[in-house]
């Protein structure tokens, strides 16, 4: 298991001399230089090829589904036969055991709960673990109720924009209407000006020119401007309460 998931060329140096802006020579038959092309510079800005880990986890996977119903344990001891934790590399493979494996389990309420490697008790059948330890009997099961990360990111954004349809109606680009305090309030937006500057890195970075947001600076809501307003560029530079017959007429109440 270690030399396939470990032992393997790590890229990155191996294709450097393949980057545009080496120079080549040109050779005759009898492998005397010609002459020389001439070297193309790279694009200011792209990343430079390094490298970097090649380990691959499909065999580590394979071999965790293999063992489904048998003492996680067992199932533990026969990995770390084979990868140990005085490598560096083969540590760092065996780390990445509990992004497929809930191994702190417990029972609460009559469900398995777990606690991830950077904390937070969630259930088992709510987290994208493919197995699970069960904490009475220790044996390794399958998770068969698993969520995968596209899918609890759509979720996730399927209930933020339920939220926020909720508290906010846009009108136009400039104008949206806000529910706060259990009444409507018109709120005219503007473009947060920013300004691009160059870094000695070579790197770009903005400066913003100083703005008063007046919904918050009223204190009517405290949430960051992307979740206010649905997108970070725009700050409120007016408001004003809805009268009744405005919120009638939008069918607001």
């Amino acid at each position: 298991m270690s030399k396939v998931i470990v032992e393997r060329p790590r890229t990155g140096r191996s294709v450097a001399g393949k980057r545009p802006g080496r120079t080549r020579a040109v050779t005759n038959d009898d492998g005397e230089p010609i002459r020389a092309v001439k070297p193309v510079r790279e694009p200011k800005g792209r990343a430079q090829k390094t490298k970097q880990l090649n380990e691959t986890l499909n065999p580590l996977k394979r071999y965790l589904a293999s063992n489904v119903g048998r003492p996680w344990d067992k199932v533990y001891s026969e990995i770390s036969e084979h990868l140990k934790p005085t490598s560096t590399v083969q540590q760092h493979v065996r780390d990445h055991i509990e992004d497929f494996v809930a191994i702190s389990t417990r029972m609460k309420a009559g469900a398995v709960v777990m606690t991830p490697r950077y904390g937070g008790e969630r259930a088992v059948a709510e987290s994208h673990v493919l197995y699970y330890v069960h904490p009475r009997t220790g044996i390794l099961r399958y998770n068969e109720n698993r969520t995968n990360w596209t899918t609890r990111f759509r979720k996730a954004k399927q209930d933020a924009e339920a939220e926020l349809a909720l508290r906010m109606r846009v009108i136009d680009a400039k104008t949206q209407l806000h529910l706060f305090d259990g009444g409507w309030w018109e709120v005219k937006l503007e473009k947060i000006k920013r300004h691009p500057h160059k870094a000695a890195s070579g790197m770009t970075y903005y400066s913003e020119e100083p703005y008063v947001d007046v919904v918050r600076s009223a204190k009517l809501s405290r949430l960051p401007l992307e979740k206010l307003y649905g997108r970070d560029d725009v700050y409120a530079c007016d408001k004003r309460p809805l009268s009744k017959a405005e919120m009638k007429r939008l069918k607001l109440r």
